[in-house]
């Protein structure tokens, strides 16, 4: 429960002194047997008997303050939210109430279901009464704990993006908040997107490794540790790079607009491209074109691109031929097994055929494709195709 500052500031107890507010002389020797009263135990059960004597009373906000202040001794933080919100339902805009009512729905395990909509109404009172003369002097934390409850909140009801928009204000205006940085990273790693789980790793990893103010227990921080490298690695695919990704974690709060990691299918994808490279660069031309063309912008890049650019010389291998003994139209696998990949046109025809399982080269034009099944019909010559047999002559 933070700032700790403001807890016991408006734990203060207005007065107990105005005797008019009494019912009895024997409410007033209640009341000062709890203030006297060092055991929170026993001045709990102090305050039961007062409740049960005295239910109405013109003190009734005064003992909830004290409730609230002994079972926050006592650690019970279920009964400190019930002691708020009683606060509350009978005065809405108790600064004590709307304080700890905010604070504690994200630390209460046990919180009954409507919760978070206290939480949530509690936050949002806060923030509208920033300029209040009860917290002027705390007015930045008072904000800060506002937006970690409806980051938390927003958490828990799935709203991520809303959730993220909280934490990010909190990290705004107090950047070295590792507990938040965390809760931002698991957030933002929950989204879909590889830029939001890119910033999600990043945000644990600052988490992990930031001493000194706003840091985390040594025993949290070693967990969220070893969390974010074991996140990394699977994501990444490996620990490759970790190092160097930390060092940039630690340096600043977020990282940078559009930055991503890598993730272990793109290195994967890379790995192979690069091995393909070495040992079969047409193959991987051919891969390059028809990743693109079953890509979303696949018509913008055939338009714009493959129709305006020679074809660069590619392989594949002879699965048709139309018509059979004087083909003008060649279909050709290129990765798929006795898949019509490529299509190739030529304005005369061969005067003899070649045999399916023939490999040829060949270069030329675009000229158009379609998507399922997918093809790539490409204008070409005699002279582009390469590897064609030999016509067998007759005697």
């Amino acid at each position: 429960m933070r700032p700790r500052a403001i807890l016991t500031a408006l734990l203060a107890v207005t007065s107990l002194a105005g005797a008019e507010t009494w019912t009895d002389h024997g409410e007033y020797d209640i009341v000062m047997s709890v203030r006297s009263e060092a055991s929170a135990r026993k001045r709990v059960e102090l305050l039961d008997a007062w409740k049960q004597k005295y239910p109405k009373t013109e003190m009734a906000q005064v003992r909830l303050e004290l409730y609230l202040a002994s079972y926050r001794e006592l650690g019970d933080t279920v009964r400190m939210l019930q002691s708020a919100r009683e606060m509350l339902s009978a005065q809405p805009d108790n600064a004590v109430g709307l304080y700890w009512c905010t604070a504690l729905v994200p630390e209460v395990k046990d919180a009954p279901p409507d919760a978070l909509e206290a939480g949530e109404k509690s936050a949002r009172a806060l923030l509208s009464h920033l300029d209040d003369a009860v917290f002027q002097k705390r007015k930045q934390p008072t904000e800060l704990l506002a937006h970690r409850t409806l980051g938390w909140i927003a958490w828990q009801r799935g709203d991520l993006a809303g959730a993220e928009g909280e934490f990010r204000q909190y990290l705004e205006k107090s950047p070295k908040s590792a507990e938040i940085a965390v809760w931002m990273g698991i957030v933002s790693g929950l989204e879909k997107e590889p830029e939001k789980q890119s910033a999600g790793l990043w945000l644990l990893e600052r988490a992990a490794g930031q001493r000194g103010e706003g840091a985390l227990p040594d025993d949290q921080r070693r967990q969220i540790a070893a969390l974010s490298d074991g996140l990394y690695a699977a994501y990444h695919g490996s620990s490759d790079g970790l190092e160097e990704f930390k060092a940039a974690a630690a340096t600043n709060t977020v990282p940078p607009p559009g930055y991503r990691i890598e993730t272990a299918a793109a290195a994967a994808a890379r790995h192979a491209d690069e091995e393909l490279a070495r040992t079969n660069p047409q193959l991987l031309a051919w891969l390059r074109i028809r990743r693109q063309l079953e890509s979303p912008d696949a018509d913008k890049y055939f338009t714009e691109t493959l129709k305006t650019t020679p074809l660069p010389r590619l392989k594949g291998t002879v699965v048709r031929v139309s018509p059979e003994n004087r083909p003008a139209e060649i279909a050709l696998s290129l990765d798929q097994p006795n898949a019509e990949d490529v299509v190739l046109k030529v304005p005369v025809a061969f005067r003899n055929t070649a045999a399916p399982g023939t490999v040829l080269e060949f270069e030329g034009n675009a000229d158009s494709f379609e998507k399922q099944p997918f093809r790539l019909i490409v204008q070409t010559d005699h002279d582009h195709i390469y590897g064609w047999p030999e016509a067998t002559s007759r005697r």
